[in-house]
């Protein structure tokens, strides 16, 4: 019973994750298409994660291991289409395709560091378009939902912070992955009339 309150915590955090990412893949769809399904499986991954059941557990990792991993990678590709950095936007995006391919024949361990490197590499590319544009809102955004990848599941399941338990610091994951998803709606969007504007 004195979990309860945490897991309600949680489980809010959830229900605003999968609003706010929802929300911000239908706005984005017309004119990006990679980050708005990337912030769709953000959505899904946050949907499934409510759902109680043993049985659901292989279903609840493999769909958070695309939100967490290949959406930030799908919103990085579009800032990187956008920023007219094709061969890096294709690179990374075969990266991360031979990954998803290449997953159930690689150890735990290999599908850990090679998603560490994934997220990384979209958030290096995600950061640089950002900042040379001065997109801090994006900057933030994509940093932001780079967090649960770049953490990994052993570091979440100590907790994030280290006052807080795992259900607590989850919410507190979850609630930054909603901003960072509103965020970065903001910033395809104003960077889109940037480029639309210089032309």
């Amino acid at each position: 019973m004195a979990d309860s309150p945490a897991q309600c915590i949680s489980t809010l955090s959830k229900v605003a994750l999968f609003l706010s990412g929802l929300r911000s893949a239908r706005r984005l769809f017309k004119d990006h298409r990679a980050p708005a399904v990337g912030l769709f499986l953000l959505a899904c991954s946050a949907a499934v994660g409510v759902l109680p059941g043993p049985l659901l557990a292989g279903l609840q990792r493999d769909v958070e291991w695309a939100g967490y991993v290949v959406g930030p990678a799908l919103v990085s590709f579009g800032y990187l289409w956008l920023s007219e950095d094709r061969g890096t936007a294709y690179m990374l995006l075969g990266g991360l395709a031979l990954l998803a391919a290449l997953r159930d024949r690689l150890s735990e361990e290999t599908v850990a560091v090679l998603s560490r490197c994934v997220a990384l590499s979209s958030l290096a590319s995600s950061l640089t378009v950002c900042l040379f544009t001065a997109s801090f809102a994006g900057a933030l955004g994509s940093l932001a939902l780079s967090l649960p990848a770049l953490l990994g599941p052993e570091v979440r399941d100590l907790g994030v912070i280290p006052l807080f338990t795992v259900k607590t610091s989850e919410a507190i994951l979850s609630c930054l992955m909603s901003l960072g998803s509103l965020a970065t709606e903001r910033a395809l969007r104003w960077y889109q009339l940037e480029l639309k504007g210089g032309c």
